[in-house]
């Protein structure tokens, strides 16, 4: 049984780990390319992969640089804000779309770009800057929640010099993976709860079918993260976190359903999951 589960989790990795190095290799292969953005839900793998690509691009010749689209929020005192009065921080009115378009432009055309540096902490951009000058054969990854939206830039760029890759995670069984992913990495690293993300995942969805989901169809590729394994891995922290959803709240029923599905699944430890893998980005 042991060996039949290693087996299975280094399929699901290779699939995974394979499917970026084809994007490698298409991108170090055509030198009009400088720009790869890269879009996605919350927790489909942006953070992992744009790194991934990164290592694997400078391995093959060519020199990458990151840049987050995170970086570019609007600090405390610019916030836009939603109907119902609370802070908008998952739409494209969430990112300084100035600042943004100034520092596309650059990196498209070869200038020296300031990228800003956001503390999340204080919430409010840094003094300090990351500054990108893109010489011959350099390439330029942008990773964020709205990478793929056409409002990243005040003129539309030379299409051979974008390449576009949109991130998902569907399980095939119609529940919600990143949901599992996000509700267990929030219990571990921020202190939260079911309750609490599922009240946060209902605008999370709200916006994704509005401003990141309809610019999927403008990927180049496009590559599903799930895990087979990973519900494994990830089933018990979620199970201890569903069950205390209690019956008065209005997701009590798809958590009753989430854990019925989640409870039945053979838990594995974490020490299974290889050390470079996305899950780690969850965990």
């Amino acid at each position: 049984m042991k060996q039949s589960i290693i087996e299975k989790i280094r399929n699901d990795e290779l699939a995974y780990e394979s499917a970026l190095m084809n994007i490698a290799e298409r991108i170090c292969g055509d030198y009009q390319i400088k720009m790869v953005l890269i879009a996605g839900g919350s927790c489909a793998g942006k953070t992992t992969t744009t790194r991934k690509l990164s290592e694997l691009i400078d391995a093959l010749g060519r020199k990458a640089y990151t840049v987050s689209l995170d970086d570019y929020y609007r600090n405390v005192e610019e916030s836009a804000y939603l109907p119902d009065g609370t802070r908008d921080i998952e739409s494209i009115n969430s990112l300084r779309l100035d600042l943004i378009h100034e520092s596309m432009e650059k990196l498209l055309s070869g200038e020296e770009a300031s990228i800003p540096v956001f503390d999340f902490k204080t919430a409010v951009r840094t003094d300090d800057s990351k500054r990108i000058t893109l010489k011959d054969g350099d390439v330029v990854l942008v990773e964020g929640l709205h990478a793929l939206s056409p409002f990243l830039f005040a003129k539309q760029p030379d299409q051979s010099a974008v390449y576009r890759v949109y991130l998902y995670a569907d399980a095939g069984d119609g529940t919600d993976c990143r949901f599992v992913r996000r509700m267990v990495r929030d219990s571990r690293h921020r202190n939260s709860n079911a309750t609490e993300t599922y009240a946060l995942w209902d605008n999370v969805k709200k916006n994704e079918s509005t401003s990141i989901e309809p610019f999927r169809k403008y990927a180049d590729v496009t590559i599903n993260t799930f895990f087979d394994y990973e519900r494994s891995i990830l089933n018990d922290d979620a199970v201890d976190l569903l069950v205390t959803v209690k019956e008065d709240n209005p997701h009590y029923d798809s958590a009753k359903e989430l854990i019925d599905i989640l409870d039945s699944i053979e838990p594995l430890g974490d020490e299974y999951v290889p050390e470079n893998s996305l899950l780690w980005e969850f965990m």
